[in-house]
């Protein structure tokens, strides 16, 4: 059998087949830590899919025996391909399910509510004297400012603390939440990721055409993860578009925390409130 025979077998395509699947299998399993870590909320999606990547692999396995008919006997083939099918069948309804869970994903995890906090009691509030943009506040400042603003407009909240010692701080219930840290839970989201972060405040800001306020804290745990003109823009493009959507956003910053000179930008680009 000369080479170009070989090629166009099904025996040599089947081997093929095998072999892409064996690697395909090796390289998810490499970046499945990576990739969950990067994006929380779909490892269900990936893992689902990788299962049923593994379960494909086994149904061509038993299928295999078709294609080398002259190692095996009429019967052996008959059985090894009733096997397949049915294999066949749970990688479908893998499929299925890796894909309805990436969708589910998608519209509950990857939208924050815009949601009126009613637990608060009424008093007068600050905001009337803040115009739309972002402010930096002093760690210690931010429970009474952020309450006052919350109480006109729904809110949205960005911590290094976990979100039910937030709301015990702040003394919200609806308010919603995502925690700044490297765990994989609900309302979470790693510290590298501040394109997934930008898109969440963005999209938050935008809907529903009305005025919000958003706190930041923990900005210093971002500097350790990200290096500062990353946090600046970052920082920057979130202030344009509370600007655009006539919102406030709130800055919690230690000054300690960075050098005079990136202390300098940051007052430069983001009044402090006194």
């Amino acid at each position: 059998m000369g080479i170009v025979e070989i090629l166009l077998s099904e025996e040599f395509n089947e081997g093929i087949t095998l072999l892409i699947n064996i690697i395909t299998i090796a390289l998810a399993l490499k970046f499945r830590k990576p990739f969950k870590e990067r994006y929380m909320g779909v490892g269900k999606f990936y893992d689902a899919l990788l299962l049923a990547t593994v379960v494909w692999f086994i149904a061509e396995c038993f299928y295999a025996p078709s294609y080398f008919s002259d190692y095996f006997t009429e019967e052996f083939i008959e059985k090894s391909e009733w096997i397949a099918d049915n294999i066949w069948v749970i990688f479908q309804l893998l499929f299925l399910y890796a894909f309805a869970s990436l969708f589910g994903a998608l519209v509950s995890r990857y939208a924050i509510g815009v949601i009126k906090e009613r637990s608060l009691n009424d008093s007068d509030n600050l905001d009337a004297g803040l115009t739309s943009g972002s402010y930096i506040i002093i760690p210690g400042k931010e429970k009474e400012i952020f309450l006052s603003i919350l109480q006109k407009r729904p809110g949205f909240i960005i911590s290094r603390t976990s979100p039910d010692k937030v709301k015990t701080f702040f003394g919200v219930k609806e308010t919603p939440i995502m925690w700044l840290t490297k765990v994989e839970c609900e309302q979470c989201i790693w510290p590298t990721n501040l394109e997934y972060l930008g898109h969440l405040i963005v999209d938050f800001l935008k809907k529903d055409n009305i005025p919000k306020v958003v706190l930041i804290e923990g900005l210093e745990y971002l500097a350790l993860e990200n290096n500062f003109e990353r946090i600046f823009k970052f920082l920057s493009s979130i202030k344009d578009y509370a600007v655009l959507t006539n919102s406030i956003v709130l800055l919690v910053i230690s000054p300690e925390a960075w050098s005079k000179n990136q202390w300098a930008i940051l007052k430069k680009e983001f009044p402090v409130i006194e």
